[in-house]
């Protein structure tokens, strides 16, 4: 007779369905994997899965997606204000396109140009002017305002420099 005492809480829990009130990081790794019609890892897919430390408030609408710039997902939930960015491993198709245009310039002297800084668990970008002329893989020097530091940033791609250390 004890022995049903102790159980019946944890089979109440169970009939209850009780949920995390996060959301399921697996789950996310999974919908991201639909919506860019690739697996984690594989070509076009997510570099890693996101994190499962991570403690995202259990949105109460579907989760929505949104590519940025070919470099990542946005994964939101507008409701509740959250937004991650999910890594994108690039396809070979598009790095044989890079090689073929790395031949010509995409970035002129004084054309404005999105600075990225990536690193593992984030990236940050903001504004800067180029200096140069460059072609992808180019260091060129760029500058956020007249009176700033020049910083030698590599050409990525159009329209965007990386700050590499």
């Amino acid at each position: 007779m004890l022995h049903y005492r102790a159980a019946l809480p944890l089979i109440s829990l169970l009939i209850m369905g009780a949920t995390s009130p996060f959301e399921n990081t697996v789950r996310l790794d999974s919908q991201v994997a639909m919506h860019l019609n690739a697996r984690i890892g594989d070509a076009g897919g997510a570099r890693a899965p996101i994190d499962k430390k991570l403690r995202l408030k259990r949105c109460p609408s579907p989760v929505q997606f949104s590519d940025t710039n070919n470099n990542a997902v946005l994964v939101s939930c507008p409701e509740l204000g959250w937004r991650i960015f999910v890594p994108v491993r690039r396809g070979q198709a598009q790095i044989s396109d890079q090689k073929a245009s790395s031949q010509e310039y995409i970035v002129f002297r004084n054309q404005p140009l999105t600075l990225v800084v990536r690193r593992p668990s984030f990236s940050i970008s903001y504004g800067v002017v180029a200096q140069k002329n460059g072609k992808v893989g180019d260091f060129i020097p760029v500058r956020s305002s007249r009176k700033s530091k020049l910083l030698m940033a590599r050409v990525s791609e159009t329209g965007e420099v990386e700050l590499v250390q």
